[in-house]
C-alpha cells in the first residue's frame, strides 16, 4: 500500500515549522500540493507573495533560489522550493513524497 505525504517545511524571520499531510491517494495529495503553492504565492498569506514573487506571479525576483518539479506520472515525487540567497533560514519547501507501507 502507498501513502502520499506532503511535507511543508517553512521558515521566515518570525517563525518556522514543518507540517505533514498524509493522504491515501495521489490526487488528494497533489491537490494539497497545489493549494499550498497557491497560498505561498498569495501576498495576503505568505512572505513569499509579499517579498519574493514578481507582480505577474510567474517567477521569483532576484535574490531567491527557486526549484520546481511537477508531476510526470502518478508515481512521480514533486517539489516546489524557494529560499532567500542571503538568508538560507528563510525558505519554503513543499514536497510530495510517496512511501510504501506494509
Amino acid at each position: 500500500m502507498k501513502v502520499y505525504i506532503i511535507q511543508f517545511d517553512w521558515s521566515n524571520d518570525y517563525s518556522e515549522s514543518i507540517e505533514l499531510f498524509v493522504y491515501d491517494s495521489y490526487d488528494k495529495a497533489y491537490d494539497k500540493f497545489k493549494e499550498l503553492i497557491a497560498d505561498e504565492r498569495n501576498p495576503d498569506i505568505s512572505w513569499i507573495g509579499k517579498l519574493a514573487w514578481d507582480g505577474n506571479k510567474n517567477r521569483p525576483i532576484g535574490g531567491y533560489v527557486f526549484e520546481h518539479k511537477d508531476k510526470e506520472s502518478d508515481d512521480t515525487e514533486v517539489y516546489w522550493r524557494l529560499s532567500d540567497e542571503c538568508d538560507w533560514e528563510q525558505h519554503s519547501f513543499i514536497e510530495l513524497r510517496i512511501k510504501e507501507v506494509m
